[in-house]
């Protein structure tokens, strides 16, 4: 039996159950066998990293070739990363509180969109900052980029961590409503909605990170780029916060 069974009863889950879960940071996981939702997101999330590796032009044929294509691979492994860390938040969830219930399958699906649609603007965004850290050495595939184009891509950038920030929000509130359910405890309930104010936080500043290439003048609008690394900074405090008021697993 899994979390999901109490969407077909409506009942809470079996506390015989809950007690056989195994425990991982103060949590009882719920999920630890793979639902079909997980099964297809995983795969999708595999497709989107072959994306990635087969975006080079053409295979190199020669070890002059090899070592011009090599200088993209500070963007790859940078867009996979956060690609990857997409996808172990996603798994994370599930394995904690094992939903599959119609919100959590439209919640997946957009997901899996997204990361699909965004790949290749993510890789874009890496290798134009790459590129600007090398003076053009790394990245030489990108080619030159006007100043609209590098606004654009900003914004294109800020909608897709608002749709993602939007979708894990969706997660974590369909967990909490399902909480009677799920039997969760204080403990749980209190990490979700510290959950949900990180992808606010993530949310507010894509936001601020597209208004800014839309509104600063001429090269200031680079400035749109490195807003994110608020953050680690926003993120830490946030945590620190938090963590005065969590209940003992």
């Amino acid at each position: 039996m899994q979390a999901r069974d109490i969407l077909l009863n409506r009942q809470p889950l079996k506390r015989a159950f809950i007690e056989s879960c195994p425990r991982e940071n103060g949590f009882i996981i719920r999920g630890e066998n793979m639902t079909r939702v997980e099964t297809f997101v995983d795969a999708a999330f595999a497709f989107a990293l072959t994306m990635l590796v087969i975006s080079l032009d053409e295979i190199p044929k020669s070890p002059a070739e090899l070592l011009v294509a090599s200088r993209d691979l500070p963007a790859f492994l940078a867009s996979g990363l956060q690609v990857g860390f997409i996808w172990y938040q996603h798994s994370l969830w599930s394995r904690r509180f094992g939903l599959e219930d119609k919100v959590t399958i439209f919640l997946s699906l957009a997901l899996v969109m997204l990361v699909l649609v965004f790949i290749y603007p993510l890789k874009l965004v890496f290798m134009g900052l790459f590129a600007w850290l090398s003076d053009g050495y790394l990245s030489p595939g990108l080619g030159s980029m006007s100043l609209k184009d590098l606004t654009d891509l900003f914004v294109y950038f800020a909608i897709g961590f608002v749709c993602l920030a939007g979708i894990f929000i969706g997660f974590y509130r369909n967990t909490l409503k399902h909480s009677d359910y799920l039997r969760l405890t204080p403990f749980e309930a209190h990490e979700c909605r510290t959950e949900i104010g990180v992808w606010v936080i993530l949310l507010c500043v894509a936001v601020l990170s597209g208004i800014l290439a839309k509104t600063l003048p001429g090269l200031w609008a680079i400035a749109a780029g490195f807003t994110y690394a608020l953050l680690g900074i926003i993120e830490a405090l946030y945590y620190r916060n938090r963590k005065l008021s969590r209940p003992t697993p």
